[in-house]
Parts: structure tokens; C-alpha cells; sequence
């Protein structure tokens, strides 16, 4: 039986490891390798929200300025995964490497940027704002 591809991302979470913590995959804790991931979805966001930006001023589009003193976003691995459309791609490399995605986005704390509604409300609207493909900070 022939053994399954390697799933880029696996390098990439690899490296992070590596590179970040000093560690490998078998010495890792399930903290350092949510936290290795979470590196390497960022990444993927920032390269996106760079090209975004770069449309945005070649377009000499106006941006929505968007300040609210509560943000309740909770926890932003799963959901960062989903709507980038990364979740299979992680999920892959995860199974790759003998582990659960749901054992490493469990190590995700949650930021607990607001208490209440106008937080809730604050992260409805930002939302709406991107899927609307709104330019807003």
C-alpha cells in the first residue's frame, strides 16, 4: 500500500515547530502545535489581507473605520479555518500527523475582548462588513 502524500501544510506546521519552539512533532505539546498552526493561518490571512489592500488602494476605494470599546469575537482557530476554506486542508494534515483537529483547536483560549451585546454586536457587524467584501478596519 503506497503511503499518502504529505500535505503541505504539514511541512509548514513542521517548520514552525522547528523554528518557533525548538521542537519536532514527537516532543511537541498539543499547546506548541495549535499555536505552530494558528502561526500558519495567520500567515495565509496576512498574505490575503495584503493582496486586499493593494486592491484597495490601486481601486482608491474609501475604507469603514469601524471602533468599538467591546469585541467579542470568541475563539477564532475553527472559525478562521472555515471561512478561509482551510479546514479540510488542516484537518488532512492533521491526520497526517496521527492528531485530532479538535484536540488542537481545543487549546485555543478564548480572548474574552468584551463582556456582552455591543461586543457581540461589534463582531456582527465586522462580519458583515467582510462578507459583504467591504473595505472596513
Amino acid at each position: 500500500m503506497a503511503e499518502a502524500k504529505q500535505p503541505k501544510e504539514v511541512q509548514k506546521i513542521l517548520e514552525r515547530l522547528k523554528n518557533r519552539y525548538g521542537k519536532t512533532i514527537e516532543n511537541a505539546s498539543k499547546e506548541e502545535l495549535y499555536k505552530a498552526s494558528a502561526i500558519c493561518i495567520r500567515d495565509e490571512i496576512v498574505s490575503m489581507w495584503l493582496e486586499a489592500n493593494r486592491q484597495i488602494n490601486k481601486q482608491k476605494l474609501k475604507k469603514v473605520y469601524y471602533m468599538s470599546a467591546e469585541f467579542l469575537m470568541g475563539r477564532a482557530f475553527r472559525n478562521n479555518l472555515l471561512n478561509l476554506g482551510l479546514e479540510g486542508r488542516y484537518r488532512k494534515a492533521f491526520d497526517y500527523l496521527g492528531l485530532e483537529l479538535e484536540d488542537i483547536a481545543a487549546q485555543e483560549r478564548d480572548a474574552r475582548l468584551g463582556n456582552g451585546g455591543l461586543g457581540r454586536l461589534a463582531a456582527c457587524f465586522l462580519d458583515a462588513l467582510a462578507t459583504g467584501g467591504y473595505p472596513a478596519v
